[in-house]
């Protein structure tokens, strides 16, 4: 009792006075210091904080100065204060995005819906590495993280701007970015569409399928391994996209698929010259290989006009005389 009266008198002495306090940017007023929480410690840096050795060491005074509202809790608002100052690196990122997954785990619904798209406007991650830019995240769509046994998108061929880094990414699980940011999964068709774009294929010609076969080998094991996995509507899409591209490595180079045949091709002793499916790699083309390039249009028989064609072109020239 006496000393909760000793309290209300000492700051009853002056009610305008600034009350200086020690924070992580010098001493500072109270009423401009916040309280760090363990959450908003791996990427709030700008904010004049009250380190845990005084809070540890001062608990009384502490909560004398919050039960006052002389000090602050961090906001929504001081976030996004500190999110606009700044560009913050790929590990602030993941923590920020850790506090905000902690957010939407409160349920209210309402909050997260409003709040979300301007923690996205605010929020700018500085990626580091081959790929080194600025990146803000209400720019971002999609994310690339394979399940065990699925198809790996191969990260070293054009990637699309919307792209989450995998740097971040890789720290939380499919379901979370979903639900918590409204990103989704990058799929083979998204992939297939950025990659055979030709102003993404004229800028990076080492990955333009159509020039180099080894990159299209790499296409189509990537496909090969999310075959299974297709939806039949996203098999016509594939299957859309690719079959008009000459992109089929070949014994005569690349090939549109309808122009390219099986090694068991019949009549093959005949026409030796026809472009036969040939790995750059020497990979056997069966099991779901096969079925892929089956479906893209390779043919196992040849159509009967290049017989026809190749007959008379074959046949010996009789000379008039």
């Amino acid at each position: 009792m006496v000393s909760n009266l000793m309290e209300a008198a000492f700051f009853a002495c002056s009610t305008t006075r600034p009350f200086p306090i020690i924070a992580s940017h010098g001493v500072r007023n109270a009423s401009e210091v916040y309280i760090l929480h363990p959450e908003f410690s791996g990427f709030i840096k700008h904010l004049p904080v009250i380190s845990e050795d005084i809070v540890d060491g001062a608990r009384t005074m502490i909560a004398a100065l919050r039960s006052r509202g002389m000090i602050k809790n961090i906001t929504f608002v001081d976030v996004l204060d500190e999110l606009r100052s700044r560009p913050l690196s790929e590990t602030e990122t993941v923590e920020c995005l850790k506090w905000w997954i902690g957010v939407t785990k409160e349920g209210n619904v309402l909050k997260v819906s409003q709040e979300r798209p301007q923690l996205l406007r605010a929020l700018v991650v500085s990626v580091t590495g081959p790929r080194e830019k600025a990146m803000k995240l209400s720019d971002a769509q999609t994310f690339s993280k394979s399940k065990t046994g699925e198809a790996i998108i191969p990260t070293n061929g054009p990637l699309p701007s919307t792209l989450l880094p995998t740097s971040i990414t890789c720290s939380f699980d499919r379901d979370t970015l979903t639900s918590a940011f409204l990103w989704r999964q990058l799929s083979i068709v998204d992939w297939l569409r950025h990659l055979t774009d030709p102003k993404v294929a004229a800028t990076n010609p080492e990955f333009d399928v159509t020039k180099s076969a080894f990159w299209a080998e790499q296409v189509l094991s990537v496909l090969v391994r999310a075959w299974p996995s297709l939806t039949k509507t996203d098999e016509k899409v594939v299957i859309g996209i690719l079959s008009p591209m000459s992109f089929i490595p070949t014994s005569t180079g690349l090939k549109v698929p309808n122009q390219a045949y099986f090694s068991n091709v019949n009549l093959l002793n005949l026409f030796r010259d026809l472009p036969i499916v040939t790995m750059p790699s020497d990979a056997i083309v069966e099991g779901t290989l096969e079925l892929v390039l089956q479906s893209l249009g390779v043919r196992k028989h040849a159509e009967l006009q290049i017989i026809i064609d190749r007959s008379v072109l074959s046949l010996p020239r009789v000379r008039l005389t």
